[in-house]
């Protein structure tokens, strides 16, 4: 299946000046980042979710395999769609109350969004992500949506 995904990453202790491949340095304070990315290739979503389930690899391909490396995985979120909701997902949570831009450009290489990777200082309510989701699936005209949430320790 291929879709679109949602990160939620918790970081215990504070990244300074922590390189991020080319996009540069940056530094990452401790709480939870959310991170939106969309899976259409060869594989899916379950072959996009089993690479980030690794926490470290021999060679950083995306900018979110940098801070996963140093970052523990709490939720991830796969959204069975074949609307493109990425960048709709990203932007609406951008708005959303209690989420900051920790990281200019990080996963929007090729995307106009500022950033899709967002940070909060406690575990976001579900309520507002779910909302934000929604707000995209209608906005796409995505007429059937699954939502799989897997909960990591």
């Amino acid at each position: 299946m291929k879709g679109t995904y949602l990160l939620i990453l918790h970081l215990e202790r504070e990244l300074a000046d922590w390189q991020v491949g080319r996009l540069g340095r940056f530094t990452f304070a401790p709480g939870y980042y959310l991170y939106v990315g969309s899976a259409f290739g060869s594989g899916g979503l379950a072959a996009r979710l089993a690479h980030h389930e690794r926490r470290h690899k021999p060679r950083p391909h995306w900018h979110i395999d940098y801070l996963r490396a140093q970052a523990a995985l709490v939720e991830a979120w796969a959204v069975a769609s074949l609307a493109p909701l990425e960048r709709c997902w990203a932007g609406a949570l951008a708005t959303a109350p209690g989420l900051a831009m920790p990281a200019r450009g990080f996963g929007a290489s090729d995307s106009q969004l500022a950033s899709h990777l967002l940070y909060s200082r406690r575990m976001p309510a579900r309520q507002p992500l779910i909302e934000a989701l929604l707000g995209c699936a209608e906005l796409a005209g995505a007429p059937r949506l699954t939502i799989d949430i897997r909960t990591y320790s």
